[in-house]
């Protein structure tokens, strides 16, 4: 709240830090569940505010958490790519709740809606592909890398990791410059801006414990310890049919907290990107879906792979036992015809023996 105010008239900072101050536990940091920094918690700031316009019968919500009234919700109708008129389009994307382009970001190529959802790709992905889905939750389109081949429940697959200056700030990575919110406003390497399309509020996304961050804001907050085995992202897909059988995406939610000498709560505090929470969605494919899979496709596939060689093999055998079968045919005419010519020709020979 205080950030949103830096740039406010005078009055309205003074009526604000005046607000504040009558609020009994109003601290900077407050002890929450995890319950309620997730699907929101009644906020002492806000409730106050609440309670003075109730009095000109002005509804106002005193109610704040990052997935608040998103609870036991859709995120709205998805219309997607059959395939029938271009297999490489399978399950892309075509509209998000009406839509084809986002209106958050102030470029383009950052309000596409590129790619699936993340859970299926087209079939035949290839190491060199650069598989991107759209994660609405963080209000982006994203990418993937190939990293090395891995294996799930005994099934081959390829494994996908973000590259790693896909938060970068601009000067590191162009393509990021529309998502720096407002125009030219670009946070530090690692993190992105999301308050425009979470109402407002002071979120930034980055990778958990800042993975791949700038030092400076890795080095703001004690107990920061990125990993990238413990911390990165990554999907595991069936490259014959671009099904993704293992996955964990890993994304941290960080609030800036900015000093501000208008307020006596923020005056003696240095700018941090303080981190709220970082979550998993991870899936992984059951048993029973492997053996499925094993028993429905590679299986049959493997057979079908395998006929020519078997063709090849039993042609190769034939051919040989027939060979073998006409040298010995050969054999015998000749010693035959050595036996012939041990006879003295004379006048009543016969040229033609019949036996």
């Amino acid at each position: 709240m205080f950030n949103t105010l830096r740039y406010e008239y005078e009055f309205v900072k003074l009526m604000t830090e005046l607000l504040a101050d009558s609020v009994d536990d109003n601290q900077l940091f407050i002890r929450l569940s995890v319950h309620d920094i997730l699907w929101g918690y009644q906020d002492t700031i806000l409730h106050k505010v609440k309670e003075e316009l109730q009095v000109l019968d002005i509804p106002f919500d005193d109610h704040f958490g990052f997935f608040y009234k998103l609870n036991n919700s859709d995120d709205g109708i998805w219309t997607i790519e059959s395939g029938k008129r271009n297999v490489a389009n399978n399950f892309d994307i075509r509209f998000w709740n009406g839509k084809d382009m986002l209106d958050y970001w102030s470029t383009e190529e950052s309000n596409m809606i590129n790619g699936t959802d993340g859970n299926l790709f087209h079939p035949f992905v290839k190491k060199t592909d650069h598989p991107p889905f759209f994660f609405s939750q963080l209000c982006r389109s994203m990418t993937m890398d190939y990293e090395r081949d891995t294996m799930v429940h005994g099934i081959d697959t390829y494994r996908f990791t973000h590259p790693r200056d896909i938060f970068d700030n601009p000067d590191q990575n162009p393509a990021n410059e529309g998502f720096c919110t407002p125009m030219n406003n670009c946070p530090p390497s690692g993190l992105y801006n999301i308050s425009v399309c979470r109402k407002g509020s002071p979120f930034s996304v980055s990778m958990p414990h800042f993975l791949y961050a700038d030092e400076s804001v890795i080095n703001g907050v004690q107990g920061i310890r990125p990993d990238a085995a413990l911390h990165e992202s990554y999907i595991d897909v069936m490259h014959d049919i671009g099904c993704v059988l293992k996955t964990e995406r890993k994304y941290q939610i960080n609030m800036l907290v900015r000093n501000n000498p208008d307020f006596t709560i923020v005056k003696d505090i240095k700018d941090v990107y303080f981190p709220i929470f970082w979550f998993n969605e991870s899936t992984v494919v059951t048993d029973d879906w492997a053996k499925f899979i094993k028993s429905s496709y590679l299986l049959p596939v493997g057979i079908a792979s395998d006929i020519p060689y078997i063709s090849i093999g039993v042609g190769t055998l034939v051919t040989f036992i027939s060979s073998v079968a006409i040298h010995r045919q050969r054999r015998k005419s000749t010693v035959k015809i050595h036996e012939d010519q041990t006879v003295d020709p004379s006048e009543n020979t016969s040229l033609l023996v019949n036996e």
